[in-house]
């Protein structure tokens, strides 16, 4: 009897072996496939891409043509950032462009955030950012059974109808056989004048950690002679009608800390006109804010004492990190 029921039992035992190797491999052959983690791709023949969840950093580049391209970076920690400051510690997104961008850059923290985006935007979310897969899918995908002999091919369970006669899948991506190695794919997008299926064509160069010379490209001297985006000024108002011998008080603050630079975080604010210098006067002369006193509103007082025509008072900056800051976006304008 007792070896009855021993055999019995391990019976049973082989019996859920059978069954739990048989869900496992048919859970694993049915999960839904990423792009590796650690991948250097091509993506529609011109952008190269070196991404790196591992290690969360990511390198783009992209060549327009010989005299158009634009180079960007993505990490935690940047590199040769001004030590303890906010990129040292956070997120930073840098673009070199040629001609017309020149180096920008943007942090992702509590004060920041950026005006651009070389990377794909579920990455950020306004003031976070996290490296992840290149594709972020937005409904669940089903696996064909149809897939061709050296593909897999994946599709969304809900359709989108483009211009042309048929719905179509709202996304789709193709796989090398058995493997996470994209080759294309595809999705249903909504522009201002049409609806359009997009395909993304993809060359895998190496699936792995990528080569460290992307990352090495980096501009050393990039904080002091690359531009933060988001550094500037908030006025309230910006423009507006002054009469002659009236005022309009302006209330004045930054929407993010000044830079220390060489021990300094103060930025000085003076404004000069671009016409007719002698049809009004403002007061103080020079406003100046730091990392503690940056959102407190201070007053700039404006007296028309001349009549004249539009008049544009242009900011002049000193310090903080503002150097490089265009002044064409802080004009105060006054009529």
């Amino acid at each position: 009897m007792k070896y009855f029921f021993k055999r019995i039992r391990s019976q049973m035992e082989l019996y859920l072996f059978c069954i739990s190797f048989f869900l496992f491999y048919q859970f694993v052959d049915c999960a839904q496939p990423y792009f590796p983690p650690q991948i250097l791709f091509f993506a529609n023949g011109a952008t190269l891409y070196a991404i790196d969840e591992v290690n969360q950093r990511a390198y783009k580049s992209d060549s327009y043509s010989v005299k158009q391209s634009e180079t960007g970076y993505a990490l935690k920690k940047f590199p040769y950032a001004t030590p303890d400051s906010p990129q040292s510690k956070y997120y930073v997104q840098l673009l070199q462009g040629f001609p017309n961008i020149g180096c920008i850059y943007g942090t992702y923290w509590k004060y920041g955030g950026s005006t651009f985006n070389a990377f794909p935007s579920h990455w950020n979310n306004g003031t976070t950012f996290e490296i992840k897969t290149f594709i972020d899918f937005k409904y669940p995908m089903i696996q064909s059974t149809n897939s061709s002999v050296y593909e897999d091919y994946w599709y969304s369970n809900q359709t989108c109808h483009p211009e042309g006669p048929n719905d179509v899948p709202c996304e789709e991506i193709y796989f090398r056989k058995n493997t996470d190695i994209p080759v294309r794919s595809t999705q249903v997008l909504e522009t201002p004048w049409e609806t359009r299926q997009f395909t993304t064509e993809y060359l895998v160069i190496s699936v792995g950690k990528p080569d460290d010379k992307y990352f090495n490209s980096i501009p050393k001297d990039w904080a002091t002679t690359c531009r933060d985006v988001m550094l500037g000024i908030s006025y309230v108002p910006q423009s507006t009608k002054v009469d002659l011998n009236e005022n309009v008080k302006i209330q004045v603050w930054l929407p993010t800390p000044p830079h220390r630079i060489n021990g300094s975080d103060v930025v000085s604010i003076q404004w000069k006109a671009n016409e007719c210098s002698e049809c009004l006067t403002w007061t103080p002369k020079e406003l100046s804010f730091n990392q503690k006193d940056f959102q407190v509103r201070q007053i700039l007082t404006i007296t028309r004492v001349k009549k004249g025509s539009t008049i544009n008072l242009i900011p002049i900056f000193n310090g903080g990190g503002f150097e490089q800051v265009s002044t064409k976006n802080y004009t105060i304008v006054i009529e």
